[in-house]
């Protein structure tokens, strides 16, 4: 009588198998991929920048510096203008205007033509500034006892607002460049503190927002409201700081990552705390504005997303756009043919303004 062997299934096959495993499963993510990418971007124009020390975009395209000059590029990637500022400067751009400095002597641009509106020395060290329709704010001096300058247009100085034993986190212009906003923490306490005033330039205090239930840190406008984020709330003011408590919405666990400055009713995207701190991709989006607010989730993570107009852009690191808009029941993803190692934000017509290795990229959304 012959004994059965038990059979056994050579290493060869067993190593097809799984090679063949590995490769369905690849097939498979490639073809989710491409399901959900219903076409690839391809064009788009470059801006190549030898020595990119800072950029910053703004509706219209971006400002950048290259340690030696500042420089204004369109939407499309034309030159607007070149200026020689020297080295070691600090720059804030604006639809309006560029300022730039080195230590306590500040240069004002005009946006459009290049040209200079003021050069001239500061009382103290220059710490940022902010051009607006019709006024320019600088602040100056040290980080906890700062002064903001106001200045008319060509460097006519029209007020001062001195800032003691605070830290100013932010700050800029609203209701058409009449008023002007700045955001203060008070670290002095056991609890830090931020609060928000409001300024008439050359008079006095309009507002004043004081938040003791939570730690704010962005402020928008709608209209004639002021929308403040925090670590809580969103809470709408009046421009004297009287909150309307009727319009407070639970954004607990939630972080405002993006708003359309450039709206007056703002599309704002707020992120899930987790993933904005970077323990994983961006995917949950919460899009808010004063008649919208809905929970998406993004197709793929992104590394950054960003609210303009009606949509919110979602941007990942291996080229994947996604395209949320309020109005669609679903998102968008297409494929980018780059990689995408930072991104600065998207224009007012519509081009996003990523960063690939050393190249600036202007890719259209439309």
């Amino acid at each position: 009588m012959e004994k059965r062997q038990s059979g056994r299934i050579p290493w060869a096959i067993v190593l097809l198998i799984l090679l063949v495993c590995v490769a369905l499963a690849f097939g498979g993510a490639k073809l989710s991929r491409k399901l959900f990418a219903e076409k690839s971007f391809g064009s788009y124009r470059t801006v190549e920048i030898a020595n990119l020390q800072d950029l910053q975009a703004t509706s219209d395209g971006f400002v950048y510096y290259d340690g030696n000059t500042v420089s204004s590029i369109s939407s499309s990637g034309d030159v607007n203008w070149s200026y020689l500022v020297g080295g070691s400067a600090g720059f804030s751009a604006t639809d309006y205007g560029v300022a730039t400095w080195v230590e306590d002597t500040i240069t004002l641009i005009d946006a459009k033509t290049g040209s200079t509106t003021f050069n001239g020395k500061m009382e103290a060290d220059v710490l940022s500034a902010r051009i607006g329709d019709k006024y320019t704010a600088i602040l100056v001096g040290e980080e906890t006892n700062g002064k903001i300058v106001l200045m008319e247009s060509g460097g006519k100085q029209i007020s001062q607002i001195v800032l003691e034993d605070v830290t100013v986190v932010d700050y800029g212009f609203f209701s058409n460049g009449t008023l002007l906003w700045a955001m203060v923490c008070d670290t002095n306490g056991t609890v830090p503190t931020c609060n928000i005033q409001t300024y008439r330039p050359g008079k006095e205090i309009v507002g004043s927002i004081h938040d003791n239930e939570q730690l704010a840190y962005a402020v928008m406008f709608q209209s004639s409201r002021v929308l403040v984020a925090g670590d809580t709330y969103l809470r709408s003011y009046d421009y004297t700081g009287t909150e309307d408590a009727s319009q407070r919405r639970l954004v607990y666990g939630w972080y405002l990552a993006s708003a359309d400055a450039n709206s007056s009713d703002p599309l704002m995207a707020f992120v899930n705390d987790a993933q904005c701190k970077g323990e994983s991709a961006i995917q949950d989006v919460r899009m808010m504005r004063s008649d919208l607010d809905r929970v998406v989730r993004l197709p793929f993570g992104c590394m950054r997303v960003v609210a303009m107009g009606n949509a919110v852009y979602g941007f990942a690191s291996d080229g994947h756009l996604i395209i949320y808009a309020t109005d669609q029941p679903s998102a968008q993803s297409y494929q980018l043919n780059l990689h995408v190692d930072e991104v600065y934000g998207v224009t007012r017509d519509g081009v996003a303004i990523l960063l690939s290795g050393s190249t600036v990229c202007l890719v259209s959304l439309k």
